[in-house]
Formats: C-alpha cells, structure tokens, sequence
C-alpha cells in the first residue's frame, strides 16, 4: 500500500476516530499549575502519585532575610554593584532555606495561589523560622 492509499484510508477513519476523545481515555486531574515553582519539577509532577505540595509567600521570606533588609533599610540602589551582591546573597538564601524545610517533605513548592485543585501545605513560617 503506498502512502497515499494509508493516508486516504486513516482520512476515511477519521471521524470514528474522532468520537473518543483524550479526556475519556485519560481523566484530566484537574490540577493546574500557574505559580513560579521554587523546588521540584511542575512538568513531572504527578497528581494521582498523591504526594505533598507545600506553598509559600516569597515577599514574606525576602523580608527576613538579612541582605534583603540591609537593601531595604540602606535604601540601596537597584541594580548597582552592592545592590546585586545582597541580592545575590538574599537569593542563595531564599534558594538553600526552601530546599532544607522541604527536602524529603514536599515534591513541590509553589508560590502561594499557583497551584489549584490540589491540596497544599504553606511552609511560608518554617522557611522564616529555619533562616
């Protein structure tokens, strides 16, 4: 059979095929995420493996971390040298704390409201505390 045959005979098929569509062969969790993931991998995350998702408020953990304060309290210019340096150093913090509070405990953490239809835990207090 040459190609044009098998694409005029899957042509033909088309509608019969058409009639079972993706959602009634594999039910749509009804999980969406739309949030910055700060630890895991949104794309491999798997809502029927049911393991725990934890969120959290970026803006209140900035807060508390020492460069990010002395940015905030010298009123230190955006983008200058002394302002990237902190900010870099607010960062690694922010970055390492998250990992320490939810390592072996959450397979994703996204910022609060990112994540819906699926039950979360906010770890916006452990990561202050563990700073």
């Amino acid at each position: 059979m040459n190609l044009f045959v098998l694409l005029l005979a899957m042509t033909a098929q088309a509608p019969a095929l058409d009639t079972c569509s993706i959602t009634s062969i594999v039910p749509m969790s009804g999980v969406e995420i739309t949030g910055r993931v700060f630890l895991g991998d949104k794309g491999s995350f798997d809502p029927s493996k049911k393991e725990a998702v934890a969120t959290l408020r970026p803006t209140d953990i900035y807060k508390q971390i020492p460069a990010y304060q002395k940015i905030v309290k010298e009123d230190i210019e955006k983008g200058s040298a002394r302002w990237n340096m902190l900010m870099k150093e607010a960062t690694r913090v922010f970055k390492s704390t998250i990992k320490k509070v939810a390592q072996g405990n959450f397979v994703l953490v996204v910022e609060e409201g990112g994540i819906s239809g699926y039950p979360v835990t906010d770890i916006t207090h452990r990561v202050i505390d563990a700073i």
